[in-house]
């Protein structure tokens, strides 16, 4: 397995790439046992608080969130904003997932700019892509640490699976992560992370690659709130249609001092 990082003062550091993308991801903030979850649908640099999503959005760009606990899927009902949503139960104590998944689209590149559509759709198209984004957020309630639910593959076509309850952990652990594409274990993945308010401008707190069981350790030093992210391009399975097909996978967790 290579690591790409460079230890800094107490911490690992990472520079990205200059062009600066935007995040994607699920996350929640843990009530305590008892009481009704509040689940985000993240978006932007700013994590964990990310951007304002349009109420249209939803459902054209954004799927509605999920939420699976220890015996399925819980309902979740519309929040103060868009981007918010609430289980309509109180929780028990156990682990949960909040799931999140953007709305699969074609973006072809035409003499008009980027547009919606599929390569054969769009006259004189230079480009295609196809595109989808998951997101997973762990979630603990009073004090739960099972693994049972959060260390199963949920379908998302790429997913980041945690082999242990983050809960579990401690700053400078390991963390053993499994990435899937399409259930399959996808080998020298790019799995980066960082954790809330570490940088704005693209750094990164670890790097690394998946080994060829698609399996990493993230190394979490320091306590608080983390994204862990992944990509994967691959060619269209119809060329006349479009060029790549491009997957993105986030996983956010918490870390107990």
């Amino acid at each position: 397995m290579k690591s790409k990082f460079l230890a800094s003062a107490c911490f690992i550091i990472f520079l990205s790439s200059p062009a600066l993308a935007h995040d994607f991801w699920a996350g929640a903030q843990s009530p305590a046992e008892g009481r009704p979850l509040t689940a985000v649908l993240g978006f932007g640099h700013n994590f964990p608080q990310g951007e304002a999503i349009p109420a249209d959005q939803i459902g054209r760009r954004y799927q509605p969130l999920k939420l699976l606990g220890p015996n399925g899927q819980l309902a979740l009902k519309n929040g103060a904003e868009p981007k918010l949503y609430v289980s309509e139960q109180p929780l028990a104590k156990a682990a949960y997932l909040v799931l999140a998944a953007t709305v699969p689209a074609f973006r072809s590149n035409s003499p008009d700019g980027w547009l919606s559509q599929a390569k054969n759709e769009v006259q004189g198209a230079t480009a295609c892509r196809f595109s989808s984004s998951f997101g997973k957020a762990v979630v603990n309630i009073g004090g739960a640490r099972e693994s049972a639910l959060i260390s199963r593959p949920v379908g998302q076509d790429l997913e980041i699976v945690p082999q242990v309850n983050p809960a579990e952990l401690r700053p400078g652990q390991k963390f053993p992560v499994k990435v899937l594409l399409k259930g399959r274990p996808l080998p020298g993945a790019d799995v980066r992370a960082y954790y809330a308010g570490f940088s704005d401008e693209g750094a990164y707190a670890f790097a690394g690659q998946t080994n060829q069981d698609g399996l990493i350790n993230i190394i979490p030093l320091k306590a608080g709130q983390w994204l862990a992210n992944v990509s994967e391009s691959r060619p269209y399975p119809d060329q006349a249609r479009c060029d790549t097909e491009n997957f993105n996978a986030s996983l956010t967790f918490n870390i107990q001092n």
